[in-house]
């Protein structure tokens, strides 16, 4: 008599892969439907949106770094002007927004084992040094009063993510992809990552779960810079049980974020269409438009009169410390955690980075995570 055991493995085989399939497509259609309604919402530029030209202190009706020849044409940029060192305002911009958008994986040294899967939502806030001359360069803040409007002290940023255990190459690995969104803005930062458990699974003895990790954050949306941002961390939890139903698990651990930053092209004399005020037959040269805007045009470079972009600076080096907690219950979590971003003042050594300083000032980040472990 044949048996039928072979025929109900299979069965059950093919069942555990159809549930993993859906799995999967449910969290790609979460993932892309909420980046879809994030980017619709973000269609309109918001407060936070990068304007890297409100950096330039306005002087005689036009930014301050421009220079001119004794015939009132663009002879070049002073990067020094009223006192303010542009390179590292640009800098320490950039190192503390790239902080805000950087990789903020809230999960626990321990992972979700081979076949799991988990989806969640998050929610974090991370305090700027508003204040700052540096972040005059945002839509917030009008050149000509820059004390009238400032961003907040904190940046709300929201996302979904999702993350799967596998065992290849190696056993206790574990992904995750996903993105977040700056509220107030256009920028989105799509973010992945991969984790692997060093030490795990020892719940009855007094040893830890030790991790790393690695991420990387692409954003887009900042139409006057690209940034990208490379996470790595070290992670250390205990999982606890509490009264057999739930499980409690404390973490604690660093990171170091390398951030690469690179200036879009902008135009220092917005009022002025330099290419409309080449053409003599042109009637679209703007109010604020006459030869001595035009400034030298350069076919090679495509610029014409006072088009610029900052130089390419060296990466941008930050170090964070971080603690929070995981509770699981059935199929729901709740993560929280609290991290500190220190600043470490890294110092450009490019030529035309005039060996900028970033000056950002030490982060907080409060982070929340909630949603479904499969």
């Amino acid at each position: 008599m044949r048996s039928v055991l072979p025929d109900r493995a299979s069965s059950s085989s093919r069942h555990h892969v159809q549930r993993a399939s859906a799995r999967v497509r449910t969290a790609l259609f979460a993932i892309g439907l909420c980046s879809g309604v994030f980017a619709a919402g973000a269609a309109k530029a918001g407060r936070n949106d990068l304007r890297l030209l409100n950096l330039c202190p306005p002087a005689s009706g036009e930014c301050s770094w421009i220079t001119r020849d004794g015939n009132g044409l663009i002879s070049g940029v002073n990067l020094q002007a009223q006192g303010i060192n542009a390179n590292e305002s640009f800098r320490s911009l950039m190192s503390e927004l790239g902080t805000v958008l950087a990789p903020n994986l809230i999960v626990p040294a321990s992972t979700i084992g081979f076949s799991g899967f988990q989806i969640s939502a998050d929610v974090a806030l991370t305090s700027i040094s508003n204040k700052a001359q540096y972040w005059d360069g945002v839509e917030a803040v009008s050149p000509q009063n820059r004390l009238a409007e400032r961003p907040d002290g904190h940046l709300t940023t929201v996302g979904v993510s999702v993350r799967k255990g596998i065992w290849l190459p190696v056993p206790s690995m574990e992904i995750g992809a996903g993105f977040v969104h700056l509220l107030e803005s256009q920028m989105i930062a799509y973010q992945g990552y991969a984790k692997l458990a060093l030490l795990e699974g020892f719940r009855k003895l007094p040893l830890p779960s030790i991790a790393g990790r690695v991420g990387l954050s692409h954003v887009t949306g900042a139409n006057d810079a690209s940034i990208d941002v490379l996470g790595l961390d070290l992670i250390l939890s205990k999982a606890i049980g509490v009264f057999g139903t739930w499980n409690f698990e404390p973490f604690a651990g660093l990171s170091q974020f390398i951030i690469r930053a690179r200036s879009g092209l902008f135009d220092l004399t917005p009022g002025c269409d330099g290419y409309a005020a080449l053409d003599p037959a042109s009637t679209n040269r703007g109010p604020q438009c006459s030869a001595n805007d035009l400034g030298v045009y350069d076919p090679k470079k495509n610029e014409v009169g006072g088009n610029f972009a900052f130089a390419n600076q060296d990466n941008i080096t930050r170090n964070q410390l971080f603690a929070g907690f995981k509770m699981h219950f059935s199929a729901v979590h709740l993560t929280a955690q609290y991290s500190r971003i220190l600043e470490l003042n890294s110092r450009d050594s490019q030529p035309n980075g005039q060996g900028a300083r970033d000056n950002a000032e030490v982060q907080q980040r409060y982070s929340l995570s909630a949603g479904f472990d499969f």
